[in-house]
């Protein structure tokens, strides 16, 4: 898989769009600056977030924030008029599965969203981990001293004191 992390300035606010079948899907473009003063370059990512993280992407963010994105690289053949001739282009875009504010220069009060959709409404969405059973009510029940037998086993034994200071 071709993941990618990347860290820039929104270009724009997002735009999200529902298809016709109701799947949401918002666009948006990164600028990303690279090397310092003569040597200083900016690229121009652009970017596609579906789903719920679509609408999320475009209820929170606005241009000019500074955003960490993760994703993966898609590329797509387009055909554009060049100089009055019809020129086959390999676009690039990233697919993004995790988008938020970049906590260095900026604070973020985050909120988990609630919603009351059925699950078919989330079928743009990344495919969601399987949910994990809670462990009590899979197990069955055990004596008190027997729950802290095992919790004591499960725990890694602590590591050995350093007592070499002299590095620090």
């Amino acid at each position: 898989m071709n993941k990618i992390s990347f860290v820039g300035n929104l270009t724009r606010d997002p735009d999200l769009r529902t298809s016709s079948e109701g799947k949401h899907r918002a666009t948006f473009s990164v600028a990303i600056n690279e090397g310092e003063g003569d040597n200083e370059k900016t690229h121009f990512v652009n970017v596609t977030a579906f789903g719920t993280l679509g609408e999320n992407v475009a209820a929170s963010l606005k241009r000019g924030q500074r955003v960490i994105v993760e994703g993966r690289l898609d590329t797509y053949k387009k055909t554009v008029q060049i100089d009055g001739e019809d020129k086959e282009l390999t676009m690039t875009n990233y697919i993004a599965s995790a988008v938020g504010p970049d906590l260095r220069w900026a604070t973020a009060e985050v909120s988990k969203v609630v919603s009351n959709r059925s699950e078919e409404q989330f079928a743009g969405d990344e495919p969601a981990a399987p949910a994990a059973a809670p462990a009590e009510a899979e197990a069955p029940k055990k004596s008190a001293s027997a729950s802290k037998k095992a919790a004591s086993a499960a725990r890694p034994a602590p590591a050995p004191a350093d007592t070499d200071d002299e590095d620090f």
